[in-house]
Parts: C-alpha cells; structure tokens; sequence
C-alpha cells in the first residue's frame, strides 16, 4: 500500500516558501527571457506532446514593433491568473459531479505544472483541462477526453495533446481528504460510536472538507503535508462549529454545537428584550 512518507509527493513536491518563490521567480523570468527573443510566448503543443515555439524574430530587439508586444505578467499577476483557473477547475469538477478526491488531485497536478511554467507559455484553461482528465484517469474514474470537452465546449484534441505533459510529473498524490476521514474515525472509536455516525462529528467531517476546499486553492499542498492541512482543517472548523473540547487525554463531542450556541444566544436575548425599559441616566 502506498505510505506518504516514502513516497515522492514528500520527497519531491514539499518545498519552503522561500524556495517555492524561487521556482515562481525562475518560471516567471524564463518566460519574459522567451518573450524577448521570440516576441511571444505562447507555446504550441503537438498531438506527440513536444512543445515548440515560435520562430525567432531576426533582430527583436532593433525591430520597429518591439514596443506593441505584450506586457509581460508579473508574479503578483501570474498567481492572480492561476487562483482564478483553480476556482474554475473546482467549478468544472462539481458540475460533473467528481468526488473530492479527483478535484484535490487535479489541483495538485495544476500546481505543480506552475511551478516550472509560467501562465504565459501555456494557457491555464488548458492546462486546467488537461489535469481534470489526468487525474480522472490515475484515480480510475475515467471519462473520455471528448466527454470533458464536450461537457464545456472545448476542443478534446488539446486535452489529449497536453496529456503527455502531466506525464513528467510523479502522478500518485496525497489529498487532506482522506486524512480527514481518518481523524474523524480515530475520533468515532475514541468516544465509542459504533452504528450511525455521531451527528456532531458528521456536522464536523464536513465543515472539515469545505475548509480543506478553501485550502486547496493556496500554496499550502505544496508547503505541508496532507496530515497537517487536515488537521488545521479540523481545528478551524471545529472553533466556528465548537463540537469539540479537549481537556488533558479527555475528548469530549458537544451534542448541540453551533445550534446550541445559537439557541442559547437567542435565549439570552429574549431574556434581555422581556427586561423593563429603564429610564437613561443621561435623559
């Protein structure tokens, strides 16, 4: 059974941030560098996957229209770009009802395609695409490339054209997820459930997994381990939902949770509005 300690996503895709701006950095200038010898950017894809670019301009530099080419993008711009394709991808993956599970690793498979290319020398709808079908593919939920474009009206041939770019990176990845499915049935034979699910911490797995959703579109899976985000996930959740308290080795599941809260705020504040109208100091 795969371990993620010995696995690749630990051994090669957990960077410090000072480094996973350096790869920003370096992407971001190769781009800029393609740029001013070629005047573009935009890389074509052949249907082998080889990439090519195109033809050099002879003189770029002395040419007349060097001053209409477009703008480079900055790193600030560039991750502004890349969030908005990561919101979409979980947009494409809900309206084709994908479980959690292909959605975290198609994002993963995006992130780390950005990490030596910039938005500038591959379109991130594409490349957005292209890491749906992947990860449908390497989480045996297959759906055919002409099913995907066809479900948004886009050319499947560019989707299998850029498949084998997803090749070059290590394709087994680890999602919150299913460590937040675990943390939660460590929790359940902790306090003794044996049938149904504890309604508290059912309420809590899924404000665990919308937190998770929110943390995947940062650069939080490409700084820590899935353990980790999943245990922020819970925590975060659990002080909005407030369904758990420990105390010492003692863990205990509070039945009400937040509608407990909220019942008890609406007391106290009928409580409040029974009260006699007193008569202002200042009047």
């Amino acid at each position: 059974m795969a371990d993620f300690h010995t696995s690749t996503h630990r051994a090669k895709w957990i960077f410090s941030p000072q480094e996973l701006v350096d790869k920003y950095k370096a992407a971001n200038q190769r781009a800029i560098q393609t740029l001013e010898k070629y005047g573009a950017t935009l890389m074509e894809v052949d249907v082998d996957g080889t990439m090519s670019y195109p033809e050099p301009q002879v003189h770029a530099k002395d040419n007349a229209d060097k001053h209409s080419r477009p703008k480079p993008l900055n790193l600030e711009e560039e991750q502004f770009i890349r969030v908005f394709y990561e919101n979409k991808l979980q947009e494409v993956c809900n309206n084709f009802h994908f479980p959690h599970k292909i959605q975290a690793t198609a994002l993963i498979y995006f992130k780390r395609f950005y990490l030596q290319w910039s938005v500038m020398q591959h379109h991130p709808k594409n490349i957005m695409l292209t890491c749906i079908y992947a990860a449908c593919k390497i989480e045996e939920n297959h759906v055919s490339a002409e099913e995907l474009g066809k479900g948004i009206s886009q050319d499947h041939q560019m989707i299998l054209n850029n498949e084998m770019i997803s090749l070059e990176f290590d394709l087994i990845v680890y999602a919150p997820y299913r460590s937040v499915e675990g943390f939660i049935d460590d929790m359940e034979e902790f306090c003794g459930s044996k049938d149904d699910q504890d309604p508290a911490l059912k309420n809590l797995h899924e404000a665990a997994r919308m937190e998770v959703d929110k943390i995947m579109l940062t650069d939080a899976p490409l700084l820590f381990p899935p353990g980790q985000l999943a245990l922020a996930a819970l925590r975060s959740s659990n002080e909005i939902e407030q369904l758990i308290s420990i105390r010492g080795n003692n863990l205990r599941i509070e039945k009400g949770g937040s509608k407990k809260r909220e019942k008890k705020s609406k007391h106290k504040s009928k409580k409040s509005s029974d009260a006699p109208n007193l008569p202002s100091l200042n009047e």
